[in-house]
């Protein structure tokens, strides 16, 4: 075996290696880029989770508010 032929050797084992690391990387990547894509997708942003919140209490003090008139008319049928 001459040094020619072990660098040979030697250069194409590090250039599969090297190929193997490479594809790992985009590999990682890949699955790093999908799980972004998912948490956009899967949680909302603070500002969307304030704005539902606030819609959802006005919601509540118009319903508690609308029960109050019930309850305030029953009463008052009631008394008669």
């Amino acid at each position: 075996m001459t040094l020619d032929m072990a660098f040979q050797i030697a250069l194409a084992l590090a250039a599969t290696f090297g190929t193997i690391w490479i594809r790992r990387l985009q590999k990682d990547i890949t699955d790093l880029e999908k799980a972004v894509d998912r948490i956009r997708d899967e949680y909302q942003r603070r500002e969307d989770a304030k704005n539902n919140y606030t819609a959802m209490m006005d919601a509540m003090r118009e319903l508690r508010a609308a029960i109050e008139r019930i309850d305030n008319k029953l009463d008052r049928k009631q008394d008669k």
